[in-house]
Parts: structure tokens; sequence; C-alpha cells
């Protein structure tokens, strides 16, 4: 099993002087990437693609690794698994060195047979359950824990402050059904059962009969499993009927749009988080991570996602410069299995 732990690291670049000219395509580091630039994940996916390419700009206009630039190839997947396996497969048919950042628990998992069958690391994943959690095998590199462990330290912080009466929100689909096996879990850890167990769908036509059940409950306190849009939706209902419940969220919905469609709506919604802080400047990680991404893009919407592929790119950039002057997939893979600990603040990716 292949996992890495985050906690936090500091990413040094340099250069490394002159190097032999080749040509181009054979001079590059291709790596490939399955993000949902449109649909309902667009936002996080766009925002996680202008992180990660700040990355790798700045270390091609550093020399490159071993004087290679690295090149992202990313294809929409619009948030649909089907088509993220189908971009798994045409890039690891281009010669992609590794796969990095899928998105999502269903579309990773829908990667992971293709992953394992072409023999290319899965680099960091946003993604907590699924295949690529639960059965890894060499090739999945995690970063990101479990969404059963982001839920533990929900439910910690939730019965610290006394709230006991605890109702679970999870999408109807496979990532909300997933995620309802991870909160029963959790729940049931501290002793606690759920008072409501509410599907919403994914457009939530339905929030309004949840929200009621809601109130019937007397929950004190939701746990909330679901994508960008029926969370914003739900909770934004939830407000306007006068309901002040505190809404407790994965870590991958604390983006800027989410935020953003929240508005004012956005007290007493609670996210878990994977990473430091990113406005804690004193940190190097949260420093650096805001220099590279505002020099790339001339914006200041930072947000623990974007901490989070940053760190992940980081990583990725590290394998790099270990898998040798001429990188395969393999060597790729094996200095991944080896890279010594690396910190980031409170963080440590082992």
């Amino acid at each position: 099993m292949n996992c890495l732990f985050v906690r936090s690291v500091v990413l040094t670049i340099f250069s490394l002087g002159a190097c032999t000219v080749i040509p181009a395509q054979e001079r590059d580091l291709l790596i490939g990437a399955s993000l949902p630039l449109t649909g309902p994940n667009a936002a996080a996916g766009q925002e996680g693609l202008a992180v990660a390419n700040a990355v790798f700009e700045s270390v091609n206009k550093a020399g490159g690794i071993h004087g290679r630039r690295i090149v992202l190839k990313a294809l929409d997947d619009g948030f649909n698994p089907q088509t993220a396996a189908a971009n798994a497969r045409r890039l690891s048919e281009d010669k992609v060195l590794a796969l990095f950042n899928c998105w999502g628990t269903s579309s990773c998992s829908a990667m992971m047979p293709v992953v394992n069958e072409q023999k290319v690391a899965m680099i960091a994943g946003i993604a907590g359950g699924g295949i690529m959690q639960a059965d890894p095998g060499r090739y999945a590199f995690n970063v990101r824990p479990t969404t059963e462990h982001e839920i533990r330290r929900m439910v910690s912080q939730m019965t610290t402050v006394g709230q006991r009466n605890i109702a679970v929100v999870y999408q109807a689909d496979g990532f909300g059904q997933g995620g309802l096996i991870s909160a029963r879990s959790a729940l049931s850890k501290a002793g606690i059962k759920p008072s409501r167990e509410l599907a919403l769908e994914a457009d939530a036509v339905n929030a309004g009969a949840v929200i009621a059940e809601l109130r019937k409950a007397e929950a004190n306190g939701v746990i909330l499993i679901a994508s960008p849009a029926p969370t914003v939706k739900l909770i934004s209902q939830a407000r306007q009927t006068g309901m002040a419940t505190p809404f407790y969220n994965l870590a991958a919905q604390a983006n800027q749009k989410v935020v953003a469609d929240l508005g004012k709506h956005t007290q007493g919604a609670i996210f878990t988080t994977l990473v430091p802080s990113p406005w804690r400047i004193q940190l190097p990680v949260a420093k650096e991570y805001q220099q590279l991404y505002s020099a790339a893009t001339g914006k200041i919407d930072y947000s623990y996602i974007g901490l989070e592929v940053f760190i992940n790119a980081t990583l990725l950039v590290e394998g790099l410069r270990g898998a040798g002057r001429d990188p395969s997939r393999q060597s790729l893979i094996a200095a991944l299995e080896t890279m010594e600990k690396k910190t980031y603040g409170g963080m440590s990716v082992k």
C-alpha cells in the first residue's frame, strides 16, 4: 500500500545550469491529469489546475528537472467517472510519466483499473474514499486522509461542544453512499447513532424535504456529504427558513467558489481542513503558495484546496527530482516509495 500522509513541506527551487539541447518532446516530462474543468465542480477543478500550473512553471523557469520542463496535460472530465476513466486511458497511452490529482471519489475510483493495468502512478488524488483509499495497490500515492478520518475529527469537535444529536445528509450517489458508511463508522466509534440519515439529490431538488426532517429531528449538528452545488443550495435554504444548526462539510468543499456562493449564509458552515491555513504567511509553505499563485494568476483568492494542490504538486516535483536524469514510470514510482519525510508547518508527508 502506497500512502503519503501530509503535514507540511518547503519546496526549494534551484537551477541546474546548462543542459544538453535535445528535442522538446523528448526533453519534456509529461504529466497527465483528468479534472472537472466544466460541470458541477468546475470552479474547484480550474482552481486546482491553476495552482498546479503555477508550481510547474516556476520549476521550469528555474531550469526544470535536470534541464527538462514539466508539462501538464489536463483533460476535462466534467466530474463524470466514465469520462475520467477514458481520460486516464488516453493519457496513459500518450506515455505520461504519471497521473496527478484525480478529482472526486467516484472519478478516482473509475480511473484506478486503468492505473493498475498501465502501471502508472496516480499521485495525490482529491479523494477520501473508494478504491484509491481502500485498496490502493502499488500505483496510488495517497496524500489526502480518508473520509472517515475527516469525519472522526468532525465528530470529535461536535462532541467537545456538546453536539450529540447528529444527523447525516449524504448525496444520493456512490460518493454520498461511501461517505454515509464512513460517517456511520465514525459516529459508532463515538457511541452515537445518527438521529437521521437523509439522502440529498445531486440537484438538491429535495432540499426542502431534507430540511423539514432535520427540524423534526431537532439535530444540533449536521454532517453534510455533498458536492458544491447541493451543499450551497441546502445550507442556503436552511438559513432562509431560520435554521441555525451547524453544517459540517468535507475539506473538498473548502474552496472560494463555495464560500462565494454561500454569501451571507457562511455562518455555521464548518469545513474540515487537511493542510495549514493558506493565510498563515509565517509558514513558508503558505507564503510560497501565495507568491507563486498570485504571480501566475494575478489573483489573491487563496483557499485550503488551493494549498492542498500546491503541496501535492511540490511532492510530485520532489519525486521527479529523485527519478533520475532519464525518468521512467518505474523510476518515479521508486523515488516516491523511498521519499524522505517532508514537513509543511504542522503537517508531515511520509
